[in-house]
């Protein structure tokens, strides 16, 4: 079973949801000291407190959905995502022909590990139509960055990818392939 890291997650996010309250707070006093809360203080307002509670939201979706993978020997469970609700996919292991595990390369040498699960067609297929657009529109951008619908990554995890691998190749059949990109 792979966990979020509540620690982590909360340290991550920190800056990011004390910058949009200090700045609420500072559109606050702007519009008292203007008396004017349609104006330019009031839209920043309005904005810093929607990314706060969008942050909040994004946060509570990351620690507080339950674990991102969990496994036996029958069955595979992946949160594929979810905001205000978690979705998840169960798998059978003969829908899994591979597991990879990515190194994904980004601007300014910033990288990110994600574990993916490559699935039969028709899987795939089925899917991509059961889960809402919203949804659709992630798995697709993830089927075309990493070749797989479904990925998670090692962010915020209380346990490393590598030891994920390694507990997810006693648990799977002789079919499902296991790589590292």
């Amino acid at each position: 079973m792979v966990r979020p890291d509540r620690r982590a997650a909360t340290r991550g996010q920190m800056f990011t949801l004390v910058t949009f309250g200090v700045t609420t707070v500072i559109a606050v006093f702007g519009v008292i000291a203007t008396g004017t809360p349609i104006g330019v203080w009031g839209v920043v307002g309005v904005l810093c407190l929607l990314g706060f509670v969008l942050e909040l939201l994004g946060l509570r979706a990351e620690i507080a959905f339950g674990p991102a993978l969990a496994a036996d020997d029958e069955h595979v469970w992946v949160r594929t995502g979810g905001f205000l609700r978690p979705a998840s996919v169960r798998l059978d292991w003969s829908e899994v022909q591979g597991i990879a595990l990515h190194t994904w390369h980004g601007r300014r040498k910033a990288t990110a590990r994600y574990l993916t699960f490559g699935l039969t067609d028709t899987v795939s297929k089925e899917l991509s139509g059961a889960l809402d657009g919203a949804q659709d529109r992630r798995m697709r951008r993830l089927a075309i960055t990493f070749g797989s619908p479904i990925a998670i990554s090692e962010q915020y995890k209380d346990t490393s990818l590598d030891e994920t691998v390694r507990d997810l190749r006693s648990l799977a059949g002789e079919h499902v392939r296991f790589t590292k990109n």
